[in-house]
């Protein structure tokens, strides 16, 4: 009996001593298991037949990615299991670029019926090779013809647009791939499609707007290089996309949401109508992003409840790029918070009273 019981006890070490630790969504519901990035690595290293998933969207996967990872981005993944994962006891590990993204496919997966699915954070924190779709396939980047996707769902997902500033530079034909008589099902996946043609030798900006009745905008911004012997070279343009500034505190502050849209940025103070603003005072906003490093202000700081004074904030923005930040605190601010807080509010007051006069 006592060896019996030493036996079920031994068994309880070993698996408290596994990769990770595992989530629970309660306590019956068994769902992902959540691992270091060190632990990953020597996942990685093995010989399981293991896949590596990336699940941001497409143009943060060409800018780089761990080599080896396929792309399944979050978006896609709704009802049916993706057809890059057909074996639902495969050893599956999952990153995004902060964590967030992971964590919610991991547990789609996991609820789905995968059995062994790892998430191990954002390659903004991962310490090994990374690769970019350039060194992968560097010749699709120089082709004649290039092509872009960009995933959504119908009945409420993206829809999608594009605008090429001079065709007779570059031509563009779009076309939506679905799965196999899923069309007309609200909340399908599809993938939308963008083919470009080179025509002539020459620099032009080709432009995609994403809306949606329930997510905010999406915009990607393109500089294209066509050669003499017409093979398109397609650069990602780092601009502002949607901006949203909200601050609490011993004072009133208003707040502002700024969105790209096909006429132009535009800006709204306190959920007021939409005005125009200039493209300088965006390119100033922009540089103090930038100068500042908002972008690594992903995430949520935790509030100090021993700090009485102070104020609360939520700064979300996205970029042209594929670059999403949300950050928000109370009395617990990230780097250089009031500098870069103080710039940002100086603009925006700018803005305002242009727009007043």
């Amino acid at each position: 009996m006592r060896r019996y019981i030493s036996t079920i006890l031994l068994i309880g070490v070993l698996v408290l001593a596994g990769y990770g630790r595992e989530i629970y969504a309660d306590d019956k519901e068994r769902t992902f298991t959540q691992i270091d990035q060190e632990t990953a690595r020597e996942m990685m290293a093995k010989n399981d037949d293991h896949v590596i998933v990336d699940v941001r969207r497409q143009e943060e996967y060409d800018a780089g990615h761990i080599p080896g990872a396929i792309l399944i981005p979050n978006e896609s993944i709704i009802c049916d299991s993706p057809e890059e994962l057909p074996d639902y006891d495969q050893v599956i590990l999952i990153y995004c670029r902060s964590g967030n993204r992971s964590k919610q496919a991991a547990q789609k997966l996991a609820s789905m019926g995968y059995t062994r699915v790892y998430e191990f954070g954002g390659i903004m924190d991962w310490e090994g090779e990374i690769v970019t779709e350039t060194e992968e396939t560097e010749a699709s980047l120089c082709e004649t013809l290039y092509t872009l996707r960009f995933s959504s769902f119908s009945g409420g997902g993206y829809e999608y647009s594009v605008k090429v500033d001079d065709p007779s530079i570059v031509s563009c034909e779009t076309r939506y791939e679905f799965e196999e008589n899923v069309e007309e099902i609200d909340g399908a996946s599809y993938d939308y499609v963008v083919s470009l043609t080179g025509c002539k030798e020459g620099s032009t900006t080709v432009r995609v707007y994403g809306r949606s009745p329930i997510i905010d905008n999406e915009n990607r911004v393109y500089t294209a290089n066509v050669d003499e012997e017409l093979r398109i070279t397609l650069t990602p343009i780092r601009a502002l996309s949607t901006f949203h500034v909200y601050r609490n505190g011993d004072i009133r502050y208003d707040s502002y949401q700024i969105n790209l849209d096909t006429e132009g940025y535009q800006i709204s103070i306190d959920e007021g109508p939409e005005r125009s603003v200039s493209m300088d005072e965006v390119n100033v906003l922009m540089e103090v992003i930038e100068s500042y490093d908002l972008v690594s202000w992903d995430g949520f700081s935790e509030s100090r409840d021993d700090v009485l004074d102070g104020e609360g904030f939520r700064l979300e923005f996205t970029l042209t790029d594929g670059c999403s930040v949300q950050a928000s605190g109370d009395n617990a601010f990230p780097d250089h918070y009031f500098d870069a807080m103080g710039a940002i509010w100086d603009i925006l007051t700018r803005m305002a009273e242009e727009e007043s006069a």
